[in-house]
């Protein structure tokens, strides 16, 4: 088992990508903290992992909240003495608008949950990480981080913070022997993607709207589970010579991963 002994914090595991993460850490042998808002859905996750055999801290709460996120690192100390992994997946679309019809509050909150939830995770694991001699903290980015993509900005903009702070901690963190990589998935087969094309066209716009359709009715959606098999690799030693990447399952492939 490539994680075994471990323990894994991944964030947004109710559903979707988070899910699928968690998943494939714990047939790994990863103990596991699963983190999100929504306590049905972790509750479900964590019913999965267990049928498994897998071993499940399940704590609600929101990454946007530093004390949240703070307690959520304590008990997982208190549960498995530390934190070896940490997986930031925890995301929202945000206003899909443009900018002078956004929010001025659902733009902060885009930001906070995915930008400075990361952030605040990763402040929170990695005193642990340190004291157990390293790590690995796996970023889930976006390719809207690199392009510009109209009615989306504020996503975009989180998701270009989550590139340059994979970047920026890579380098910060390098000395305590934490190593940092983000996932750019593609568009997977997710709720986030039916949440997207439920909008429809009035808020999304005509092309986009038909960009996102098509997606769906030729079959190109990932299936997460092969996203999360990346995550295990960039969790386990065989990574330990990678840090500060944000790819794309091909550019992985390109690095040492065996899809």
């Amino acid at each position: 088992m490539k994680l075994k002994g471990k323990t894994a914090v991944v964030t947004g595991a109710g559903r979707g990508l988070g899910r699928a993460i968690a998943l494939a850490m714990a047939q790994e042998g990863a103990r596991l903290t699963i983190m999100s808002r929504a306590r049905d859905e972790l509750d479900m996750s964590a019913s999965d992992i267990r049928e498994r055999g897998g071993e499940c801290l399940v704590f609600q709460g929101d990454v946007s909240d530093p004390d949240s996120v703070a307690s959520m690192a304590r008990q997982t100390t208190e549960c498995f003495s530390g934190v070896d992994v940490l997986v930031n997946n925890a995301a929202v679309i945000g206003p899909v608008r443009f900018l002078e019809d956004a929010d001025l509050e659902a733009w902060k909150k885009t930001i906070n949950i995915n930008l400075n939830g990361a952030f605040s995770c990763a402040r929170a694991v990695v005193p642990s990480m340190v004291h157990r001699g390293g790590g690995k903290i796996i970023n889930v980015t976006s390719g809207l981080g690199q392009k510009p993509f109209p009615r989306f900005c504020a996503y975009s903009v989180s998701k270009a913070g989550i590139d340059q702070l994979t970047r920026s901690l890579s380098e910060e963190l390098k000395g305590k022997n934490i190593k940092v990589n983000a996932i750019d998935p593609g568009v997977m087969d997710t709720s986030m993607q039916k949440e997207i094309r439920s909008l429809g066209p009035s808020v999304l716009g005509e092309s986009i709207y038909d960009h996102f359709v098509e997606y769906n009715k030729k079959g190109h959606l990932k299936d997460p589970r092969e996203v999360a098999a990346l995550a295990v690799f960039l969790a386990s030693n065989e990574s330990d010579h990678l840090n500060g990447y944000n790819g794309t399952l091909g550019d992985y492939a390109d690095l040492g991963w065996k899809r």
